[in-house]
């Protein structure tokens, strides 16, 4: 029989196999800052030198010695000394104990799992594990996800106080904009207003007041010395903070009153947000009375309501000024407002080249648009750089997390924000026609659209027609208005201008003044021409 150490050459061999040198890192971290100031560090410190001496290891760097929470692993020295040890083929990382290593738990036990398969072990003084054994990684992996439960245990009593604070009135955090973090004269923390709270107050009050945009309030507030984006304003708007409550994900579902003072009042951030809280039985929806409160009587200048005659069925619409008995049938009132709609509809006999004139006027004022959008495509691209420029960054670690996180969102809505306008402007061009079709659509029809429409829509579009609204005359029966909308006014001009006459000659401008309506409805003078 041969002798089997011949056939030794031809035994397989683990390749893959690490050797293992005595060259370690030291990390030490503390999770509070106010540990810094004691013996914590410098003690873990002390500790692992003398550990590494002992076992003849050659320390070649030292991390950490600061104050890193290890629920996450996006800590800055946690991050160099991984990439350090990597690059130097570094085998050993000695730390004090594995709760000072990581207490991500799960994720611990995979970074040091891969770790260990580049033949990187990390080393604890008070857990005195051989971690190349399967029991000694069994302990190592206990001792990591214990780690985590204790983290649990201890973050589930800060929420508990953190709860009891919110709920008490005060603010946990950083001080939103408009505000900045102090203390009362009990020495606890409260938010007080900053040179910034003025501005935040009148965005408010420009939003309410004068219905203007979010981004004309942002422009309006650069003008003034306050840089703000879009989508932070949006969430100034949205948050009760600033008329003196709190909320916050804590004490999901719930409103409490602040112990800070409030930049504006509770009325202000309602209206800002589109809730009335004043109602009354005048403002209650009814069908039946859609030109409630939008016509006045023209004697007393007064809103008029309505009520309905039980016995008949029938709802009338009546002054509100005592022995001034002004009412009138509803359903009579209703075939006057729509008389008047029909004069300031455009007659079907128009329609046909007015969409060729307005296809090409707003062809034409869309021009500068069309060129805009090949400007806008480039800044895409530079912002999309941008985004993938700082993932990289923050992949190869040059960045640390919560700058990465800030600069992403900064970009994001900057792509964001550059897409809706190219969308908007592609958008304006694909479906031009169609908005042309439903724009004279809608003008050509104006008093079957009312008719048609529930309470809310008349409403919306007696104000778009008349901002002013309409009054009625008791003593000769009639409804004027006082102002009307500009688009209409021009379609009621173009429409007497193009009305010919027995003899076969348009009217002039000069006999417009002299035409007169019939019972029932009077438009405007044109004394109030444009």
């Amino acid at each position: 029989m041969n002798d089997l150490q011949d056939f030794v050459s031809f035994a397989k061999r683990n390749t893959k196999k690490i050797a293992r040198n005595n060259k370690a890192v030291i990390y030490t971290r503390v999770s509070d800052f106010k540990q810094k100031d004691n013996t914590s560090l410098e003690s873990q410190k002390l500790l692992c030198e003398e550990f590494a001496l002992k076992n003849n290891y050659e320390v070649c760097k030292y991390f950490g010695g600061t104050h890193e929470s290890a629920k996450t692993d996006e800590r800055k020295a946690y991050k160099e000394m991984l990439t350090y040890v990597k690059q130097k083929k570094i085998t050993n990382i000695i730390v004090y104990s594995l709760d000072r290593y990581s207490r991500t738990g799960g994720l611990a036990i995979a970074t040091v799992e891969a770790l260990k398969k580049k033949g990187i072990r990390v080393l604890s003084l008070t857990q005195n594990i051989d971690s190349d054994t399967p029991t000694g990684t069994f302990m190592q992996n206990f001792h990591l996800l214990y780690s985590r439960y204790d983290n649990d245990i201890r973050s589930e009593n800060t929420k508990k106080g953190m709860r009891h604070r919110i709920m008490t009135g005060y603010w946990m955090g950083t001080a939103p904009i408009g505000f900045k973090n102090s203390r009362n004269d009990q020495n606890i923390p409260i938010i007080v207003q900053d040179d910034k709270a003025p501005f935040i107050k009148k965005a408010f009050h420009w939003k309410a007041n004068e219905g203007l945009t979010n981004v004309e309030i942002v422009e309006r507030l650069k003008l003034s010395g306050l840089t703000v984006y879009k989508q932070l304003l949006s969430n100034i708007f949205r948050n009760p903070v600033y008329c003196g409550l709190i909320t916050n994900s804590l004490i999901e579902g719930k409103v409490v009153k602040g112990n800070h003072k409030p930049i504006v009042s509770q009325a202000l951030f309602l209206k800002v947000n589109g809730i009335n809280r004043k109602k009354s039985a005048h403002n209650v929806k009814n069908e039946n009375l859609p030109l409630k409160t939008f016509m006045t009587c023209a004697s007393c200048k007064s809103p008029l309501t309505g009520f309905i005659v039980k016995a008949k069925g029938i709802y009338y619409y009546k002054c509100k000024t005592i022995g001034c008995s002004c009412n009138r049938n509803a359903e009579v009132l209703h075939t006057y407002f729509k008389e008047l709609l029909t004069r300031y509809q455009i007659d079907k006999r128009f329609l046909k080249p007015l969409k060729i004139q307005l296809k090409y006027t707003l062809e034409y004022s869309n021009k500068s648009n069309k060129e805009q959008v090949p400007l806008l495509k480039g800044k895409l691209k530079e912002v999309s750089e941008k985004i993938e420029k700082i993932q990289e960054r923050y992949v190869i670690g040059e960045i640390e997390a919560d700058l990465y996180k800030k600069f992403k969102d900064k970009f994001s809505q900057e792509k964001e924000e550059i897409e809706a306008e190219i969308k908007k402007s592609g958008s304006w061009s694909s479906n031009l026609e169609k908005y042309i079709e439903s724009a004279l659509k809608l003008l050509s029809n104006l008093h079957k659209i009312w008719e048609l429409s529930d309470y809310t829509a008349k409403q919306k579009f007696q104000k778009l027609l008349f901002p002013n609204g309409i009054e009625y005359h008791r003593q000769n029966d009639r409804v004027q208005t006082f102002q009307t909308n500009a688009i209409l006014e021009l379609i009621h001009k173009i429409s007497i201008n193009c009305t010919h006459k027995k003899s076969g000659q348009l009217l002039s401008n000069q006999q417009l003044s002299a035409v007169v309506t019939s019972k029932g409805f009077e438009p405007p003078t044109l004394r109030a021409e444009i």
